[in-house]
């Protein structure tokens, strides 16, 4: 775009004349430049400046390909619908999509995989399976006095208010690959379920402590009693709290089990070893060679990117491929497999997790990784 035409647009928009298009292409550049924003206040002015420059290449580019095929407004739809950040930054990669369906995805029609979603499987004391998609909201059944409902909003809540029985039952809700789902837990705690993931739980905390078994990823904010802990135990790691907001990420194929605090105060426990977490901080369970196990603390942690999942994103800081991949495999629900090695790049960025999977993947491609889909199969080449 020359300069004179963003001037165009910009003094149309002062004189009240500007199209919705035009007032979109004007609100996007604003949050991508002047805006305070996370994403603009991560560059020095001179890459700031090399920016411009880079973006304002590629609408050159995009312009003179739209007027020769005689479509001039298209570009600008589609950059009122998305922006997008794109900078190698020494050895990494940024990319930020701002908002979305900037992509159209034409060439790959027949492969779109959907986006995940809200869906889960409540497993009964007695063994009964509940698939919360295909049941209607209200009430779904009662257990030890316990009223387990869904909710008009896809959350699962159970009220315990009338429970008089002592007698402890245990249920699990389950999220496959692709899905997603929130649960209000007996002592009114609140629990986000990331994708292939599973939370066991009683259908009322009767005993001194709060017990629950977590599988793969959640985000739990516990509602405060200074009588009865709340206890998360993990892939051999426990996490015991009073009351407060942390993200647990225990997924088998992950090198390690990170617990990210926001608020409050927590215990993180693993083979007699324990740390203590304050708001910001990032306790990591590993394993060394000689197989010891291990907590080591981040003291200033990416709240943000720990709990983008939970909020509708994937971001990533400085991570390599396989990390991003094993994201992308759980959401979306496929298989990922790589012709020749993925190479050591690292990339930082942000994207909606509501796009299609060919849509997510076309930001690698700016990088040059290369994507193939066949069916449920991701075939990833970085040559």
């Amino acid at each position: 775009m020359k300069k004179q035409d963003f001037l165009r647009i910009l003094r149309k928009f002062n004189k009240g004349l500007a199209s919705g298009e035009e007032k979109s292409f004007l609100s996007a550049y604003y949050n991508l430049f002047e805006a305070k924003s996370d994403i603009t206040e991560m560059l020095s002015p001179d890459k700031r400046d090399l920016l411009k420059d880079q973006i304002k290449a590629g609408i050159d580019i995009k312009i003179a390909r739209l007027q020769e095929t005689k479509r001039p407004n298209l570009f600008l739809r589609r950059i009122a619908a998305a922006a997008i950040l794109f900078v190698v930054l020494g050895a990494g990669i940024s990319f930020y999509l701002v908002k979305t369906n900037f992509f159209s995805s034409h060439n790959y029609a027949k492969n779109i995989i959907t986006p995940g979603g809200n869906k889960a499987v409540l497993t009964l004391a007695n063994g009964t399976q509940i698939i919360l998609s295909n049941v209607k909201n209200g009430a779904l059944t009662l257990q030890n006095g316990t009223v387990i409902k869904k909710t008009a909003n896809g959350q699962l809540v159970y009220d315990a208010s009338a429970a008089g029985s002592n007698v402890i039952a245990y249920n699990t809700i389950s999220t496959p690959r692709g899905g997603q789902y929130m649960i209000i837990l007996p002592d009114s705690s609140k629990v986000y379920l990331n994708a292939a993931s599973s939370l066991r739980f009683p259908t009322a905390f009767a005993d001194k402590i709060r017990k629950v078994t977590l599988i793969g990823e959640a985000y739990f904010e516990v509602a405060h009693n200074k009588n009865k802990p709340f206890m998360v135990t993990s892939a051999g790691q426990t996490v015991e709290v009073l009351g407060t907001h942390f993200d647990i990420n225990a997924y088998a194929d992950e090198h390690s089990i990170k617990t990210t605090l926001l608020g409050g105060s927590v215990k993180v426990s693993a083979s007699g070893k324990t740390a203590l977490l304050i708001p910001g901080q990032q306790s990591q369970v590993v394993q060394n060679k000689n197989l010891d196990t291990l907590i080591n603390v981040l003291q200033h942690a990416n709240l943000d990117e720990a709990v983008a999942w939970k909020n509708g994103y994937f971001q990533f800081e400085n991570a390599d491929l396989q990390t991003i991949m094993r994201q992308f495999s759980r959401w979306y629900d496929v298989k990922v497999i790589y012709d020749g090695q993925p190479g050591g790049r690292l990339f930082s960025g942000q994207i909606h997790r509501n796009l299609n999977a060919v849509q997510a993947l076309d930001l690698l491609n700016y990088a040059n990784v290369h994507f193939t889909i066949d069916g449920k199969t991701i075939i990833v080449s970085t040559n």
